[in-house]
């Protein structure tokens, strides 16, 4: 599955990063510096601290890596799921 993150401008200052209606990422400028704050969880259900750049593109292309990681852990057991497991649980 490939999502791509849809940055947003919200203030002067500031870009969510939306994947689909969810906010995963925020990036907010201080001068010279961006500083990256996931959203989302790690495999362990812990949000990642945020990460300072120097550059607005380093940023984000460290966000595409967090999605992909948060993606790869949070579909980890769904290809194992048989279909009628899924389906017991909802009776």
């Amino acid at each position: 599955m490939k999502l791509k993150i849809q940055w947003k401008p919200y203030f002067s200052d500031t870009e969510y990063g939306m994947v689909g209606e969810i906010k995963a990422f925020s990036i907010v400028r201080h001068g010279s510096q961006f500083t990256l704050a996931p959203r989302l969880p790690d495999a362990k259900g812990v949000t990642l601290p945020a990460e300072d750049f120097r550059d607005l593109e380093k940023a984000k292309a460290r966000a595409d890596m967090l999605l992909e990681a948060f993606l790869k852990a949070f579909l980890a057991d769904t290809r194992r799921a048989k279909p009628t497991a899924v389906a017991a649980e909802a009776s």
